[in-house]
């Protein structure tokens, strides 16, 4: 008998269960692995732009710094004073050219 109670009690427990649905809302958005995509692509981007400013400014560089040697050895060359002054200075352009190439 306290089997057949048992059996009705939980036959009773189970049709008195209601059951709701729950309205699915939007998913949730997984924020932290878009900011760190963003901050790489952002990293990304800046090292990139460092890397072509670099490429470009290094050619005006280098041509500033032959056209200041060139003015120098041209100089050097063209010095005046005496004679031992001159050759000493053509020396030293002609180390110069030589050490530039």
């Amino acid at each position: 008998m306290a089997t057949e109670e048992f059996s009705k009690d939980k036959s009773n427990q189970q049709t008195n269960v209601n059951c709701e649905t729950l309205e699915k809302g939007p998913k949730r958005k997984y924020t932290r692995k878009s900011r760190t995509d963003e901050k790489a692509n952002a990293m990304i981007d800046q090292m990139i732009n460092e890397q072509t400013n670099e490429q470009t400014n290094e050619p005006t560089n280098r041509q500033i710094i032959e056209g200041k040697y060139d003015e120098r050895i041209h100089d050097l060359i063209c010095s005046d004073g005496d004679l031992e002054t001159r050759i000493l200075n053509q020396q030293l352009a002609y180390r110069l050219e030589k050490k530039q190439r």
